[in-house]
């Protein structure tokens, strides 16, 4: 990895809100695990990684890229049966293009794409293809008030499918779907309604080199959170109020997309932030709300070619 490549994955990965789940997370990290000098992992629930769980990790990642890159085709939008397929797999990005490769995927190339669909006279329908544990807070809600307005026009319905992952920012555009078209199948997992933010502080690791970084301020609170001092309090505590803010954006968003006419939009609200982040599979994804059916890709599929009269 160039030293330019590793200064953009720790500015992707560290010291910024991120959409993603912890287990992902720990993907990320694993698979820059030299580069960034990472010995150990230790996660939330207290269990650890080491470097061969890592490396493994990180291994076990690479190959379902590569077997997902091969099965991609060049092309703005896969198409069958008049029906759009646009996949949403890996880690999310504000900017990548149109097409997943090395594990991303754009915002901006999802948008794309859906326009490109909205555009072709023979496109009648659109799946979105979900098989992502989430990503970057920004460009996402743009995306899904995006999806949101094109499904409302009702020019063509929109269906995703968790196949089988649908977490955090990738369950904030499932969500988006026009209603009733939300799928997922009985392993699918969707949910992670919440926000994460890694935080690592090298001042010990300067010091043991004997490198000294003085920081020179014009205001202050310039350069806060920065990984050469020790994170104060205050500063601690505003992070964790933007999360806060970002969190309640996320769930008046999801609650809003998810919410039928004449529904309790407040009492939804207060059942997915209940959920506290929570990943839920199948019947119980369902029982909640996060889904409105349990089936099959070949399921949805036929449900879509019905709906459309074939």
């Amino acid at each position: 990895m160039s030293k330019r490549s590793l200064v953009n994955v720790s500015r992707q990965l560290f010291n910024r809100p991120v959409f993603v789940t912890e287990d992902w997370a720990s993907v990320l990290i694993s698979a820059a695990r030299s580069e960034l000098n990472v010995d150990i992992i230790e996660q939330s629930d207290g269990r650890r990684l080491d470097r061969f769980e890592m490396e493994t990790l990180a291994r076990d990642a690479r190959a379902d890229v590569d077997e997902k890159r091969n099965r991609v085709e060049r092309r703005i939008f896969d198409e069958a049966n008049g029906i759009a397929i646009i996949p949403i797999s890996g880690t999310l990005t504000k900017t990548w293009g149109l097409d997943p490769y090395s594990g991303f995927t754009g915002y901006d190339g999802i948008k794309a794409k859906i326009v490109a669909a909205m555009d072709d006279d023979g496109i009648d329908a659109i799946l979105l293809d979900i098989d992502s544990p989430g990503g970057a807070v920004a460009g996402c809600f743009d995306l899904v008030d995006f999806i949101y307005a094109v499904r409302e026009s009702n020019v063509k319905p929109i269906a995703a499918i968790a196949n089988e992952l649908a977490c955090s920012a990738a369950y904030a555009i499932m969500s988006a779907a026009s209603p009733g078209l939300r799928w997922a199948p009985r392993t699918g997992e969707v949910g992670s309604i919440g926000v994460l933010m890694m935080y690592t502080n090298v001042e010990k690791a300067m010091q043991q080199d004997g490198v000294e970084v003085r920081i020179f301020r014009a205001g202050a609170h310039k350069a806060e959170g920065n990984p050469f001092e020790k994170l104060g309090d205050d500063t601690a505590a505003r992070i964790q109020k933007t999360l806060d803010e970002m969190r309640d954006l996320f769930i008046n968003t999801v609650a809003r997309n998810l919410t039928r006419d004449g529904g309790d939009v407040d009492a939804f609200k207060k059942t997915i932030r209940e959920t506290e982040g929570l990943t839920y599979i199948g019947d119980h994804a369902r029982g909640i709300g996060l889904v409105d059916t349990v089936g099959s890709e070949d399921q949805l599929w036929s449900r879509l070619m019905e709906s459309l009269g074939r």
